[in-house]
């Protein structure tokens, strides 16, 4: 029987969208167009050509239009039919991107009766505090979650974006010693025609976990488990106290505008605004610079107990040294902090002569 020559679909991994392939041809010589409408981004449309050799779907193609500010590369996809008659399987691009993917056979146009859809979607999410981990610590997270998952897609960006199955991930090599994002993105079909999706990243914006699927409690549950497993990673910041979500600078503000009131001229209460808010942008230039919202180490970070206390340390130095000067010079306005008046010289003694 030969191969339908109308599929729909969607892909998912390192780009999620839906997807639309038309063949033609016998089944051993198969040339096409496939086309995957990204949200946020385009259609991206490739000339596709290649072979079925039952179960084996196996195509390559070649980008056939280009958006702006967007890079497409070479794509390979290899699936196998099922007794439904659906295509599971991988694809990857030449740049790096890939993922899995499902394709619904469209022979008139109508999809099957049979093939139960997921009514609701659910997604829950996670924040993390500042995030400390190295690439031996990345691999235990992606061997966790492919427990779960049949495969587990690592993505380091490092100057270039890299986006690896874990195999390859765990062979590479890489020329610095410091990631600036990393995430690690797993997906596999549920039975109601969704997948179940667990993404994980850490950067210099944000530290999130999130799942998704068409199981509430799945859901749930999995969210639940990526905060156990993670929690060991984060590192306690004076910027941010988490159980109460307000940091240092905050603390600082709100103390500056209890204090200004009882300043008796405009000009003090100027002075001591500006300095908190220029001690604020100070607090958080230095923990830019020195005290990273993800340290990601490509290699194994060093030993000892100086390494593993000196983010926290760090931190809590930079805030209490910012706080103290703003307690000293809010002091000093209101006149409660006497700056002592250099000594005077004494008077010069002038000698006259009797003539």
């Amino acid at each position: 029987m030969a191969l339908t020559k109308r599929w729909a679909g969607k892909a998912w991994g390192t780009n999620i969208g839906n997807v639309f392939v038309t063949l033609e041809g016998e089944d051993s010589a198969l040339t096409g167009t496939l086309r995957m409408n990204e949200q946020g981004v385009g259609i991206a449309v490739y000339s596709v050509q290649g072979a079925f050799e039952a179960p084996t779907l196996t195509l390559t193609g070649q980008p056939q239009v280009e958006i702006e500010d967007v890079e497409f590369g070479e794509l390979t996809v290899t699936g196998t039919m099922n007794a439904k008659g659906e295509i599971h399987g991988d694809w990857q691009t030449i740049i790096g991107s890939a993922g899995t993917f499902v394709l619904f056979p469209h022979a008139g146009g109508e999809q099957a009766d049979d093939i139960q859809r997921a009514e609701q979607f659910h997604i829950a999410r996670h924040n993390f505090g500042a995030i400390e981990i190295d690439r031996e610590q990345i691999t235990e997270i992606a061997e966790s979650i492919r427990r779960d998952f049949p495969s587990v897609i690592v993505t380091v960006v490092a100057g270039t974006e890299q986006a690896r199955y874990l195999e390859d991930f765990k062979q590479l090599q890489f020329s610095v010693d410091k990631a600036e994002i990393i995430k690690i993105f797993a997906s596999k079909p549920d039975g109601t025609g969704s997948n179940q999706v667990v993404s994980i990243e850490f950067g210099p914006q944000v530290n999130s976990a999130m799942t998704q699927g068409a199981n509430e409690a799945w859901v749930l549950g999995q969210l639940e488990t990526l905060k156990r497993d993670l929690k060991r990673y984060e590192r306690t910041y004076i910027t941010n106290f988490k159980r109460w979500g307000i940091g240092i600078n905050q603390l600082m503000l709100l103390g500056a505008v209890v204090f200004l009131p009882s300043l008796s001229g405009l000009g003090d209460r100027a002075i001591l605004m500006g300095a908190v808010l220029a001690l604020i942008v100070a607090v958080n230039w230095l923990h830019s610079r020195y005290v990273p919202f993800a340290a990601i180490y490509l290699r194994e970070k060093k030993k000892g107990l100086l390494g593993g206390i000196w983010p926290s340390m760090a931190s809590w130095v930079i805030g209490i040294v910012a706080a103290v000067i703003a307690t000293l010079l809010a002091a000093y306005l209101q006149g409660w902090l006497q700056i002592p008046a250099p000594p005077s010289q004494p008077p010069a003694v002038s000698t006259s002569t009797a003539k």
